[in-house]
């Protein structure tokens, strides 16, 4: 029996289902940055692209590893209210905060519709995948960003060399 491959939207929905780093379910994602570099993880560290539709398209960019169709993504979700993203912080605190390089305020987590429709893709999902999944999740998303930045840098020297990050 062959399995049905995941869009890439459905990969976010059950990135934001999976368990995170305080062990529990549909732990929200926090900062575009952190989401961004944990997609990236699924693909280079869990091999996720073998279980997508269509593969992760990522290229260097100012803050490492980047695909733009994440964005796209994460609209489609907003519109089918499957997620919901709040800004962290009403309005910067000072001058400062508008330079910030990285959004690491912004938190992206399902809706109950959403947390509806990943359980149903959990059904058909392998459990090695969903496994797979919350492993980058629980395990990177602990790390603090900078931590994070460093990791993905170091290994991955390739997605940095447009990096604009004072790391």
């Amino acid at each position: 029996m062959s399995v049905a491959k995941l869009s890439r939207p459905e990969l976010l929905l059950l990135l934001l289902y999976s368990t995170g780093p305080k062990g529990q379910i549909a732990e929200p994602v926090t900062g575009k940055t952190r989401l961004m570099k944990l997609l990236f993880l699924l693909s280079k560290e869990a091999n996720i692209d073998d279980y997508l539709s269509q593969k992760q398209e990522f290229v260097p960019f100012k803050y490492g590893p980047f695909d733009a169709e994440v964005y796209d993504d994460l609209e489609a979700l907003k519109e089918l209210k499957l997620i919901d993203e709040s800004p962290g912080k009403e309005e910067p605190d000072s001058e400062a905060d508008m330079d910030e390089p990285y959004d690491t305020e912004t938190q992206y987590k399902l809706t109950p519709q959403g947390v509806t429709k990943a359980k149903e893709l959990l059904q058909a999902t392998p459990k090695d995948v969903l496994r797979r999944v919350t492993n980058v999740k629980s395990i990177f998303g602990k790390m603090p960003l900078v931590e994070l930045l460093h990791y993905v840098y170091g290994k991955y020297e390739e997605y940095a060399k447009l990096s604009e990050a004072n790391l």
